[in-house]
Formats: structure tokens, C-alpha cells, sequence
């Protein structure tokens, strides 16, 4: 299993119009990629240290070229409507991660 995360940094002025939007807008819009099997809409539970909020968007991909075709064939779409959306009021980063079965 593969996981995509993407983390949003944003300032609580917008959190309220922003969690409804990733809801009601920007999920269902991915999850219309068919590429991936599962996501999880999370806020993270540490503020910084300015006010500002995080939140994380998590992605299941099967496999590997799953994820590449998600990213290559659409997240560049999906990419550009969130920036439409919210420009530079918010900041992202993604980060990729493999799931590992660690048996004790």
C-alpha cells in the first residue's frame, strides 16, 4: 500500500471555508480519479506557533502505478483548481509513503 500525503498550512481565518470546500468540492472531484482506494481528511492536532492550522490529505493507492497515474494524469488538473481556489493563502507540500509491516 501506498500512501500520498499532502499537508495544507493555512491561517484559521479560512479554516471553516476551506474544510468545507476539501469536503464538498476537491474530494469528490479526486475521487472521480478512480485511482486510488481509499482517503482520510485529517486536521493535524498540533497549531503552530503563528495560529495557523495543518491539515492532511491522505491518499491509498494498490501500487506504484497507481500513484503515477494519479499523478501524472490528473493531480496537474487538480493541482491548478485548488490553486485557483486559494492562490497563496495556503501552503502545501506532499510527501510518499510506503506502508511497512513491522512484526514483533
Amino acid at each position: 500500500m501506498i500512501i500520498y500525503n499532502t499537508s495544507y498550512i493555512l491561517h484559521s481565518t479560512i479554516e471553516q471555508d476551506f474544510c468545507k470546500w476539501m469536503k464538498e468540492k476537491f474530494v469528490p472531484l479526486i475521487k472521480e480519479t478512480g485511482t486510488f482506494t481509499q482517503n482520510y481528511f485529517c486536521k493535524v492536532m498540533v497549531q503552530q506557533e503563528d495560529g495557523s492550522q495543518t491539515y492532511s490529505l491522505q491518499l491509498f493507492f494498490k501500487n506504484e502505478s497507481q500513484l503515477n497515474k494519479y499523478r501524472q494524469d490528473f493531480e496537474p488538473r487538480c493541482k491548478a483548481i485548488f490553486v485557483a481556489k486559494y492562490q497563496t493563502n495556503i501552503m502545501t507540500f506532499s510527501s510518499t509513503m510506503f506502508e511497512h509491516n513491522v512484526n514483533h
